[in-house]
C-alpha cells in the first residue's frame, strides 16, 4: 500500500502533464496558453474522473511531435491532440475527450454529462512502453520522437453516419482512425457497412 502511494506520489510529481483544474463557472474548457495546455473541468466531472481513475494525468503539448501538432492545427486551428469539447451524445450539453495515461496505461476518456450528472466513459485503452519516447516515422521517411496518439472529433463518412451525434475519432500517426460513439453511458464502435 506505501509503494503504491510513494508510486502515485513520484508519478505525479516527476511526470508532465496537462493540469486538469476545477472551474469556477462549471464549464469545461481547454486553453493553451504560452505552449502549456490546461484542461479546466467542472468540479462534479473532476470528481467523476478521480472516481474512475485518481491516477490518471493528461498528456501534455510538449510531448508531442511537431507532425501531430500541425496535423492537429490543420484540422482544428484552435485544436489540442489529447482534448476536445463537444456534445457527444446529443442531449445539448457540452462534454469533453481527455487522453492521457496512469502509471501502468494509457487512456482515451470521456467524461459526458446527462441529466445533471457527470460520467467518465472509458474510451480505449493501451499499454505503450515509454510513450513519450515513441519514434515515428514520417511521411518524408525522417523520424521524429513523442506521443503518437490523438483525439478529435470524428470527420468525414464516420461523421455523415453518426448524423447531429459527435463521434470521437482515436488515431495513432500515420495509423488507421477508430471512431466511437457514447451510447447509453458506454463508447461503442462505429463501423462503416
Amino acid at each position: 500500500m506505501m509503494k503504491a502511494l510513494i508510486a502515485t506520489l513520484l508519478y505525479s510529481v516527476c511526470s508532465t502533464a496537462a493540469p486538469v483544474a476545477t472551474s469556477a463557472s462549471d464549464t469545461a474548457e481547454i486553453t493553451v496558453q504560452d505552449g502549456a495546455v490546461k484542461v479546466t473541468l467542472p468540479a462534479e466531472a473532476k470528481k467523476a474522473l478521480i472516481d474512475w481513475n485518481p491516477e490518471f494525468l493528461t498528456f501534455d503539448l510538449k510531448d508531442y511531435p511537431e507532425s501531430i501538432l500541425s496535423l492537429i492545427k490543420e484540422v482544428e486551428p484552435n485544436g489540442v491532440p489529447m482534448a476536445f469539447i463537444a456534445d457527444l451524445d446529443n442531449n445539448g450539453d457540452k462534454d469533453i475527450v481527455l487522453l492521457g495515461s496512469d502509471l501502468h496505461r494509457q487512456y482515451a476518456v470521456a467524461l459526458t454529462k446527462k441529466e445533471g450528472q457527470w460520467k467518465a466513459v472509458e474510451i480505449q485503452s493501451w499499454n505503450i512502453k515509454d510513450i513519450k519516447k515513441t519514434v515515428l516515422k514520417k511521411e518524408d521517411k525522417t523520424k521524429e520522437t513523442g506521443i503518437p496518439l490523438y483525439v478529435l472529433p470524428a470527420e468525414d463518412e464516420h461523421a455523415k453516419k453518426l448524423g447531429k451525434k459527435v463521434g470521437i475519432q482515436v488515431e495513432r500517426y500515420l495509423g488507421p482512425a477508430t471512431v466511437y460513439e457514447i451510447k447509453d453511458g458506454k463508447a461503442n464502435k462505429v463501423t462503416l457497412e
